[in-house]
C-alpha cells in the first residue's frame, strides 16, 4: 500500500519557530540564525554563503523576516502600488468616456447653408442649417432598442456654434411659427409644385414631397426651444458569421448596429402648396449628447440633400438638377466601453487563477501524496467555497446578459467544473485516508 508523506515536524523552540526544518534522514534540527548570530559563531566568515545565489537570497530574506522591518515595508509598498495602479487605470478608462462624449458633441455637419430652409416669419430663404440633437436615454438589450430624445438645432454658418432651434430670445436662432414636422423611416422625392400668391400670380417650381402623405409625423420642432420627440431605434448584429462580436453571445465584445431615416417638412410651405408633407427641408446633420450606462454608441450620417454632393447646380425650377431622394440617414454602432471590457477580462482572469491554484493544491495533496495537506478541513472548505463563489463573480459583471454567452463557456463553466472535480477528489481522498487509519488501528 502506498504511503503518504507526513507533515513536517513542529519547531523545537519558540524563538526560531519559523526557521526550523526537519532533516529527511533524521538529523538534528538546523536553525536559521540571524546575521549577528552567524558572525558570532563564525568570526572569520569561513562558512559564509556566496552573495546573490539562491541560498543567499533565502538566508537574507529569512533574516529580514526575523527582524520584521523591510518585509513590512515591501508589502506596504506593493499594496500602495496596486492601489495607485488601479486608480490610474480607472481614471484612464473614464477619460476615454469623456473623450468619446466630446467627439459625439462635435460630430455634426459644418457647412455653408443651402436655400431650401424657409422661414415662415418673413417668407424669405435662410442661409442657416437645421440639425437634430439627440440625447441618449436608454438601451434595452431585451428589446434591442435604443431610446433617443431629439430636439432641433440651428446654425447660420460653419463658423458659429449651433444653438437651440425655435428660441425667439436668441438672435442666432430661427423660429418657425407653424413648426417643422419630422417623419421617420420615409424618404421624399421631387414633384412639380405650384402655388397661387396673393397678387394672383401662380408660381411654378419643383419641391420635395414625402413618399407617403398619409403617415403622421413623429414630432414637431422649431416653434419653441423645448420642442422634442422620442424614437426607439431597433438594433441588430453588425457582423455576420462572427460569434465573438454577435449581440449578447459575444459579451463583452459584441457589436450592434441600428439605423433611422429622418425627413423634415415645413408646415407653412405645405399649407401654401395645399399638400401634406410637400415642403421637405434639408436636415443637415446630427449631434449626440449624454451617454448610456455600460454602452458606447458611435454614429455616422449621410445627408443626400447636401448640395455639395450634387455635381450640378441645384435649381428648384429644374427637376433635372435635383437629387432623386431627400432624407437624412443616421447609423448607430453600439459596443461595450473599455471599462466594461476590462472588468469582464479581469473577472475571467480571477476565475482561472483561483481554479488553477485549487487544482495545483489538489494534485499536490493527492497525486504527490502529501497527506498533511489533507489534515483538517482547510483544502476541502476552500474547494466548496470557491465552487459557489466563482459563479457569483459573473453576476457582478456590469451589463452582463443571461447565462449562455461565450464568456460563460470560456471563463465561468470550465473553472466551476475544475473546482467541482477538485472538491470531489479531496472528499474521496479524505474518506480513503480515514478508512486506512481505521484499518491500521
Amino acid at each position: 500500500m502506498a504511503s503518504y508523506e507526513k507533515a513536517p515536524s513542529m519547531p523545537l523552540t519558540a524563538q526560531h519557530s519559523s526557521f526550523v526544518k526537519e532533516d529527511l534522514e533524521g538529523q538534528d534540527p538546523v536553525e536559521s540564525l540571524s546575521r549577528d548570530e552567524k558572525a558570532a559563531d563564525d568570526p572569520h566568515g569561513t562558512t559564509s554563503t556566496p552573495k546573490y545565489t539562491i541560498k543567499w537570497w533565502k538566508e537574507t530574506w529569512n533574516n529580514a523576516v526575523h527582524e520584521g522591518k523591510w518585509p513590512r515595508v515591501a508589502y506596504c509598498v506593493l499594496g500602495f502600488v496596486f492601489v495607485v495602479g488601479w486608480v490610474g487605470i480607472m481614471l484612464g478608462l473614464v477619460g476615454t468616456e469623456v473623450k468619446y462624449e466630446n467627439e459625439n458633441s462635435k460630430g455634426m455637419a459644418h457647412r455653408e447653408g443651402n436655400h431650401n430652409n424657409r422661414s415662415s416669419a418673413s417668407n424669405d430663404q435662410l442661409n442657416g442649417l437645421i440639425m437634430l440633437k439627440g440625447s441618449l436615454i436608454n438601451f434595452d438589450i431585451e428589446k434591442r432598442a435604443l431610446t433617443v430624445t431629439w430636439s432641433g438645432l440651428y446654425v447660420n454658418n460653419s463658423k458659429e456654434v449651433p444653438v437651440d432651434l425655435g428660441n425667439a430670445e436668441d438672435p442666432k436662432s430661427a423660429v418657425y411659427s407653424d413648426g417643422i414636422e419630422i417623419y421617420r423611416d420615409l424618404s421624399s422625392g421631387p414633384y412639380n409644385a405650384s402655388y397661387l400668391w396673393d397678387d394672383g400670380y401662380t408660381y411654378w417650381e419643383w419641391a420635395y414631397k414625402i413618399d407617403n402623405a398619409t403617415v403622421k409625423p413623429i414630432g414637431v420642432i422649431g416653434m419653441h426651444p423645448w420642442d422634442s420627440f422620442d424614437t426607439d431605434i431597433t438594433f441588430t448584429q453588425r457582423y455576420q458569421k462572427n460569434a465573438w462580436v454577435q449581440p449578447l453571445l459575444g459579451y463583452p465584445l459584441d457589436q450592434w448596429q441600428g439605423q433611422i431615416v429622418f425627413v423634415a417638412n415645413n408646415i407653412w410651405w405645405s399649407k401654401l402648396y395645399k399638400t401634406n408633407g410637400s415642403a421637405v427641408m434639408d436636415v443637415a446633420g446630427v449631434q449626440l449628447a449624454d451617454s448610456t450606462l455600460n454602452w458606447r454608441f458611435d454614429y455616422s450620417y449621410k445627408d443626400i440633400c447636401d448640395p455639395s454632393e450634387i455635381t450640378i447646380n441645384w435649381d428648384t425650377n429644374d427637376v433635372n438638377t435635383l437629387p432623386g431622394d431627400c432624407h437624412l440617414t443616421v447609423t448607430f454602432i453600439g459596443r461595450r466601453p473599455p471599462l466594461l471590457i476590462f472588468c469582464a477580462i479581469a473577472a475571467v482572469a480571477v476565475n482561472w487563477t483561483c481554479a488553477i491554484f485549487i487544482f495545483i493544491l489538489t494534485c499536490e495533496a493527492i497525486i504527490m501524496r502529501r497527506s498533511y495537506m489533507l489534515q483538517g478541513t482547510d483544502i476541502l472548505s476552500m474547494c466548496f467555497t470557491a465552487l459557489f463563489a466563482l459563479p457569483t463573480i459573473r453576476s457582478l459583471l456590469p451589463g452582463a446578459p443571461a447565462y449562455g454567452a461565450i464568456i460563460d463557456l470560456v471563463g465561468i463553466l470550465p473553472c466551476t467544473l475544475i473546482v467541482a472535480l477538485c472538491a470531489v477528489c479531496v472528499s474521496v481522498a479524505k474518506l480513503n485516508k480515514r478508512y486506512r487509519n481505521r484499518k491500521d488501528e
